[in-house]
C-alpha cells in the first residue's frame, strides 16, 4: 500500500530515506568516469523506449486507478484510490484507506487560482479545510511533478537534464542509474535518478536524493510489469500497487473550484 493522501505523498520519499538510509544504486554500484554523454544517450534510449518524446509531450492530464487490499491488524483491509492530475498545476484525489491509520481523505490542489482544499476522516468525524491554513501542504506542487517523473519520465513541463550515469542492481536486475536534475521544483532545482533497466531500458525505480546534516540520502518506490496505453509504456505496479491508467480524460472542472465531497463520489472527477 503506498502513501499517496497528499501531505503523506509529499513527505514520503523524505521519510523513507532518513529512516533507511538507502543509496542510489540501492546496491553496490560503479560510477563510469566522463558519463554526461552517456547519461545523455541512456535518457535518450529510455524516452524511446516509453514511448517516444511526441506521445509524451501530448499528455494534458493522467488519470489514475487503484483498487487493492492490504494486511492491516492482522485483517486484509481494501483500500481504493482514484486520482487525477491536470497539468501542470492541478491535482485531485480520492484515496480511501478506511481502518488503517491513514483512513479516508479527498485532496485539492489548483495552483492557477491558488485554491487548496482538504478532506479528512479518521473515524472521529470529517475535517474539511482551505489548504492555505496548512503550512505542510504549501509544497504539493510538488507531487504534481513527482507524478511527471515517476509515470512519464518528461513532459512539456518537466524535462530532467541527465549528468552522470552509474552501474548498478536494483531488486537484483541490472541497470544504468541515470541521474539528472530537474530545475521545476518550486524551491529550486533537485536532484533525481532514474534506474533504467539494461534490457528494456525503462525504469525500475525513481530515485529521489535529499542531503540532511550534510549527508545524501535517497528512495524510491519500485516500479515493474509494464503495460502500453496509448503506445506509452506504463508500470502495472507502483510498488505494491496494481495501477491502472488512462490519458486525456474528460474531467469535470468544477472539482478543482469548490470543497471536496465524500457525497460525491470516487469519481466525481468525471465529467
Amino acid at each position: 500500500m503506498r502513501f499517496t493522501f497528499s501531505a503523506i505523498s509529499l513527505l514520503f520519499i523524505l521519510v523513507v530515506a532518513m529512516c533507511a538510509g538507502v543509496s542510489a544504486a540501492q546496491e553496490k554500484s560503479t560510477v563510469l568516469p566522463d558519463t554526461r554523454e552517456e547519461a545523455e544517450r541512456l535518457w535518450e534510449q529510455a524516452i524511446a523506449a516509453k514511448g517516444g518524446r511526441e506521445r509524451l509531450y501530448s499528455i494534458n492530464n493522467l488519470q489514475l486507478s487503484v483498487r487493492d487490499r492490504v494486511w492491516w491488524n492482522l485483517k486484509r483491509v481494501p483500500y481504493e484510490i482514484e486520482a487525477l492530475y491536470v497539468f501542470p498545476k492541478k491535482f485531485w484525489e480520492w484515496s480511501d484507506q478506511t481502518g488503517t491509520i491513514f483512513g479516508f481523505g479527498i485532496s485539492m490542489h489548483n495552483y492557477e487560482q491558488d485554491i487548496h482544499w482538504y478532506y479528512l476522516d479518521h473515524g472521529k468525524g470529517p475535517t474539511v479545510a482551505p489548504n492555505q491554513d496548512v503550512e505542510i501542504f504549501k509544497g504539493a506542487l510538488g507531487i504534481i511533478i513527482n507524478a511527471q517523473l515517476d509515470y512519464l519520465m518528461e513532459t512539456r513541463w518537466v524535462k530532467p537534464i541527465p549528468v552522470s550515469v552509474e552501474r548498478g542492481k536494483v531488486g537484483g536486475h541490472a541497470v544504468d542509474i541515470v541521474r539528472t536534475i530537474v530545475r521545476e521544483y518550486p524551491k529550486g532545482e533537485e536532484q533525481v535518478s532514474f534506474a533504467l533497466d539494461r534490457k528494456t531500458h525503462l525504469p525500475r525505480k525513481v530515485i529521489y536524493h535529499t542531503v540532511s546534516f550534510g549527508k545524501e540520502y535517497s528512495g524510491g518506490i519500485s516500479l515493474s510489469d509494464y503495460v502500453a496505453i496509448n503506445g506509452i509504456q506504463m508500470p502495472g505496479k507502483f510498488g505494491r500497487d496494481r495501477t491502472t491508467y488512462q490519458f486525456n480524460v474528460d474531467y469535470n472542472e468544477q472539482i478543482f473550484h469548490q470543497p471536496p465531497s465524500r457525497e460525491a463520489g470516487i469519481y466525481a472527477w468525471k465529467n
